[in-house]
């Protein structure tokens, strides 16, 4: 049972005025007679009422302060505004065009006649090649026309755990020599079943998604080469796969050999690069969705210096400085600053540290606090933070340095067209144009103090250690980096010591504790037509997302227990029946039962419940029958279902059949037969 809420503020000034009138004639001994509000003394006594009120109510508020105290106990603090991120394909603007443009780290891209000016700035220098063309070849077929009619292209063959992908760029001139030793890229887009609601319910987040994770292994082999000198192939010397081995959508940087030889027999100027994909664990086939050459990251964000007035300022509290005001290089209105961001340095002094209020601050703190909405910064009163102190000879004395931008006016569609602008008025022009292939995603305003301390009481009911079995389920299950759908924790149970197949008899070993683990594959119901290709019965995880998922429970589990997490465990189905029928099935009714039966025992959206089916479920004849006979319909009467398990001598048709409390199904077969249905007969004609 809680404790109620105390509630101080009780006492209202009607109470508190008549509590004291009553008090008046016995302590003034009758010699107040008076008691008419014309009375100056009842003046004093209702103001004094109502102070006393101000202050009863001010003990039952929490203030500003006191909150951002609690929060930094926490280690936490306000959020500051964060920038939207999308990923520009760049190209070169100048008349005629350069031998070998490269876009330099921090260029400033300005999204068309934006006003104020809408500034995303590239994350990394790029080399824009002149590329007019870019296919694609899987296993030597062409399947660029695929790519052209937004037809997803896998990668690898069914159940291949190797493929050879050679992307051949066409440019409008040859690679000169100058270009050696630059980074160009190649953006991969791969066909995602990301689900935007619930993250971890879909394919790992993209590399430029604020939910990316690294630290991953690769589900796979890569090999990136091109054609060197005398048609040998060779390896690139530099290759940074944001990828991480096609798990995710991504961009590929690869510095610009010195030998890479045009495609010979093919178009002119035209450039291969094979990728060779071996030792390949994916759960399911990825498959290419769209292929963009010249693309980097870019963010909201610009990056700005500015040296404001401070030979005006008196050694007294209450200087501030208005960004706005501040002498600018750039005639460019801009968006308010983002505050981690932010640093303010004084001549001759080290720089000082943002804090978001000066309550915790002793007066030889050099602090100050950011306030965004204003483009303000504010300085302490020499009790609370360090008074700022400046020479009035020199209007220099104070350098601010910050980005601006961040919030959700960066959150823009895709397809906008952008254009290079200088850092500063007078600087010469970039001369690169671009075209954002994703939408601005991520750009948030900053955090409200009410947001800040309803967020940090919600981490504190976190799951952050694995102690009971849901715990470890939930902390397999979110493991960042990797697209885990469901988790079972076999508590008890150790890999090397198998369970019996009598239910009630089993090893138990005490403090081990078995996860099993079932990725996310792709479902036609839920994805779409894509996925009948990348259909997966049993889906297992690779290597790298058991390891991430080792790795967590690890730091999360207690001393001296054993952790382990394993891949699923499918245990195969046969299943028999017999339906009574006037005519033959047709192909299609019979494909629709097979499929109905596979989407009950589906491990990720079987079962009554839609949502897996459960882990050690009993498999009921009596319920795959009324799914057979539901899609049936008229067209037939089952008489029979019989099912039939691995290891089962014989086949039941009417006895639940149990599996292991850690084991899932694998539909392996359905043998449909058919009998005459016969014609009713007896009774009243």
């Amino acid at each position: 049972m809680g404790l109620e809420t105390i509630q101080l503020d009780t006492l209202d000034w009607e109470q508190m005025v008549t509590a004291i009138r009553t008090r008046i004639v016995p302590d003034s001994q009758g010699k107040w007679t008076l008691h008419a509000p014309v009375d100056p003394g009842i003046t004093l006594l209702e103001l004094f009422a109502w102070l006393l009120d101000q202050r009863i109510y001010w003990m039952d508020q929490d203030p500003a302060a006191l909150t951002l105290a609690t929060l930094a106990l926490l280690g936490d603090s306000p959020q500051a505004a964060q920038s939207a991120i999308t990923v520009l394909q760049v190209a070169d603007s100048a008349q005629p065009p350069r031998t070998c443009p490269v876009a330099a780290a921090g260029t400033l891209m300005q999204a068309g006649d934006s006003n104020p000016p809408l500034i995303f700035t590239l994350d990394d220098s790029l080399a824009v090649l002149p590329v007019t063309a870019i296919a694609v070849r899987v296993n030597g077929v062409d399947r660029s026309n695929d790519l052209a009619q937004n037809r997803p292209v896998p990668l690898l063959a069914s159940g291949a755990t190797s493929a050879q992908v050679e992307i051949v760029m066409t440019l409008s001139a040859a690679i000169p020599a100058a270009c050696a030793g630059q980074v160009f890229s190649v953006f991969f887009e791969l066909e995602s079943a990301l689900i935007e609601e619930n993250p971890d319910e879909g394919d790992p987040p993209a590399q430029w998604s604020s939910q990316a994770a690294a630290g991953v292994a690769a589900p796979a082999t890569l090999q990136w080469s091109y054609t060197g000198q005398a048609g040998a192939t060779t390896a690139f010397a530099q290759v940074d796969d944001g990828t991480t081995g096609l798990r995710r959508s991504g961009i590929v940087r690869i510095q610009v050999p010195g030998d890479w030889q045009p495609e010979a027999g093919g178009p002119a100027n035209s450039y291969k690069i094979l990728l060779s994909i071996e030792n390949a664990a994916f759960t399911y086939t990825p498959h290419l969705s769209r292929l963009k050459a010249n693309a980097v990251q870019a963010r909201h964000r610009w990056p700005r210096t500015k040296n404001p007035l401070t030979n005006q300022w008196l050694p007294l509290p209450g200087n501030t400085i208005l960004l706005s005001n501040a002498p600018s290089d750039s005639s460019m209105q801009e968006y308010p600053p983002i505050e981690d961001t932010v640093q303010v340095t004084f001549k001759g002094q080290p720089a000082w540290t943002r804090v978001s209020d000066f309550s915790l601050s002793g007066p030889t703190d050099s602090v100050f606090a950011v306030n965004r909405a204003r483009g303000e910064i504010s300085f302490g009163n020499g009790l609370t933070g360090r008074l700022p102190v400046v020479s009035t000879q020199d209007a220099s004395d104070v350098e601010v340095s910050y980005a601006a931008g961040g919030g959700a006016a960066g959150n823009v569609g895709s397809g906008l067209f952008w254009e290079a602008v200088p850092a500063n008025d007078g600087a010469a022009f970039p001369m690169f144009t671009a075209t954002n292939l994703l939408p601005g995603d991520g750009g948030v305003e900053s955090e409200s103090l009410d947001d800040a301390s309803q967020r940090s009481a919600g981490g504190l009911t976190q799951i952050n250690r694995a102690v009971s079995k849901a715990d470890f389920e939930y902390l397999a299950q979110t493991t960042p980096g990797v697209a885990f759908r469901r988790a079972y924790a076999a508590v008890g149970y150790h890999p090397d010591f198998a369970w019996r197949d009598n239910q009630t008899a089993v090893t138990m070993v005490p403090g081990a504790v078995t996860v099993f683990v079932v990725p996310y594959a792709p479902r036609v119901p839920i994805d779409g037509d894509w996925a009948s290709d990348a259909f997966v019965a049993a889906p297992q995880p690779d290597p790298g997302a058991l390891a991430a998922a080792q790795a967590r429970l690890d730091a999360a589990k207690l001393i001296g227990s054993d952790v382990f997490v394993c891949r699923p465990v499918y245990c195969p189905v046969w299943l028999n029946l017999s339906v009574a029928v006037d005519q033959p099935l047709s192909a299609g009714l019979r494909q629709q039962i097979i499929d109905g039966l596979q989407n009950f025992l589906d491990p990720l959206t079987g079962g009554d419940e839609q949502n897996g089916w459960p882990f050690g479920d009993p498999l009921r004849p009596s319920a795959l029958a009324r799914i057979a006979q539901t899609i049936i319909g008229s067209a037939g009467d089952l008489k029979n279902l019989s099912v039939r398990i691995d290891g089962m001598s014989a086949s039941s048709s009417c006895k639940d059949v149990p599996i292991q409390p850690h084991e899932l199904l694998e539909l392996k077969h359905v043998e449909i037969a058919t009998v005459r249905r016969q014609a009713p007969s007896g009774g009243l004609r």
